[in-house]
């Protein structure tokens, strides 16, 4: 019998870079050979080295610009579409070097962590280079984190102690079926017991990595506990949409993620962690999609939860209504019980005119609560900043 010796692919590698190879950015020279790597079966042939090789994407200068690259020789137009450009602003074009690499540098932007794809004739792909990702619902998106002052909260600071993010799975027997979460156990949790517990949920269209990943939850709670603005909590990150569900209704009945939340998620977090299971150590908030389900849990579960926060959220004028009619009375006798009531939105937020009505819904039940505006809109960078100011209130 003939045996091969097989080469694990970093010892190829790492041959290969030790050799008179060529560096890139220059094109590869055809008529250099690939150096003999002793025990590669005869006739083994090592693919054409490319500008891919060695390509840095994204790049991300200290004044906050971001260089994006793309090796793709036979693309004929190459885009890219992230969280950093305005909403309505087009698709960024990439510009095509001799070597086949597309490229395109960003005017400066803010602190923060975005998410972006390319699209390649038309195609939406990720970034090859980039291996850090953030799903949404129904898709992958590459991910890039900007972070040029010493201030930013959202940032991986050296230094700080870090909790640990994983991912759950449990059975569902609402959903009728496995199902998963992320979870946030802040550092040293096996050295403590009887933590107190935030459920964050993210918004329409999202998923339950999104506030580990592009939210940026655990870093914030990081740095947070460090500089003693926040005690050290639990954070679970759950999936708000349940198939067949209606999440953005006024009726949490009609979405079975309540029962799922309540019946499954708590009673599961409580059995398998050290956290507190006093309502005095709860709490519950959202943002668009998650923030009407905040709303509709947390205002009518206050024996379960001390604490809701709405971020740019609040009921179209048909819920609102409705949710007034049914629970009128559940506002008038037992929001009493509840230590924060907060709500947040941006100036240029397009859930601002609901939250507003929101508010005045609560004025009329005489609903104590504190609202904040900020300027910026419906994204993410508000939404990170909302977490980085609700959670200091909490469980004091």
């Amino acid at each position: 019998m003939k045996i091969i010796r097989a080469f694990p692919l970093p010892l190829i590698l790492a041959a290969l870079s030790a050799s008179t190879w060529p560096a890139f950015p220059q094109a590869p020279s055809p008529e250099l050979k690939p150096p003999a790597i002793p025990g590669l079966p005869a006739g083994f042939k090592m693919p054409p080295r490319t500008p891919n090789d060695t390509l840095v994407s994204p790049q991300v200068g200290p004044d906050g610009r971001i260089t994006f690259r793309l090796y793709a020789p036979e693309a004929k137009s190459v885009m890219l579409r992230g969280e950093f450009l305005d909403f309505f602003q087009p698709p960024l074009a990439l510009v095509k070097d001799e070597l086949g690499v597309w490229s395109a540098t960003t005017e400066p932007v803010l602190n923060g962590a975005y998410r972006y794809n390319f699209i390649v004739d038309g195609a939406t792909v990720l970034d090859s280079r980039n291996p850090e990702t953030s799903a949404t619902a129904t898709s992958a998106q590459s991910l890039v984190d900007v972070s040029t002052t010493a201030d930013d909260i959202q940032a991986a600071r050296a230094g700080v102690p870090h909790g640990a993010i994983s991912t759950v799975y449990y059975d569902s027997p609402v959903a009728g079926g496995p199902r998963r979460l992320h979870l946030y156990l802040p550092p040293g949790y096996d050295k403590g017991k009887n933590y107190p517990v935030l459920y964050l949920i993210h918004g329409g269209g999202d998923a339950d990595e999104s506030w580990p990943t592009v939210g940026r939850a655990g870093f914030i709670l990081d740095n947070l506990i460090a500089a003693g603005k926040a005690r050290p909590m639990v954070l679970v990150f759950p999936a708000g949409g349940v198939k067949g569900g209606q999440p953005m209704v006024a009726d949490p009945d009609k979405d079975p993620f309540t029962a799922e939340l309540m019946t499954v998620i708590i009673p599961y977090i409580e059995g398998n962690y050290h956290v507190s299971a006093q309502p005095e150590d709860r709490a519950l908030a959202g943002l668009s999609m998650g923030g009407i389900q905040a709303l509709n849990i947390g205002l009518t579960h206050t024996q379960q939860f001390r604490y809701v926060g709405v971020f740019s959220s609040g009921w179209f004028p048909p819920d609102l209504k409705a949710f007034d009619d049914k629970y009128g009375a559940t506002l008038d006798q037992e929001t009493g019980r509840l230590k924060l009531l907060w709500v947040a939105y941006g100036a240029a937020d397009i859930a601002k005119p609901q939250a507003l009505k929101v508010l005045k819904m609560f004025d009329g039940h005489g609903v104590k609560y504190t609202a904040e505006e900020t300027p910026g809109g419906h994204t993410w960078a508000n939404w990170r900043l909302y977490l980085s100011q609700f959670a200091p209130l909490l469980f004091r």
